[in-house]
């Protein structure tokens, strides 16, 4: 639906925690502020960003991740 999400810029583990510990921060802010839909949006985006970026990423040596210019061509 969204395409891959295994860009070159997140293969550093790092940064993909950073990310999902950003939008689980904010997560929280909303809660404080008592932003109820907000809370719910950002829980899906961090719940969908830790799947994407922690559980199911493909690091560069995989063989299963697709080449930029694979999603080019057919």
């Amino acid at each position: 639906m969204f395409g891959p999400v295994e860009h070159p810029w997140f293969d550093p583990l790092w940064r993909r925690i950073v990310l999902v510990v950003f939008c689980a921060a904010w997560t929280g802010v909303e809660y404080y502020a008592g932003n109820t839909t907000w809370v719910y949006i950002m829980l899906a985006i961090t719940a969908y960003a830790g799947w994407a970026y922690l559980f199911s990423y493909k690091g560069p040596d995989d063989p299963e991740r697709i080449k930029r210019t694979d999603q080019n061509e057919g």
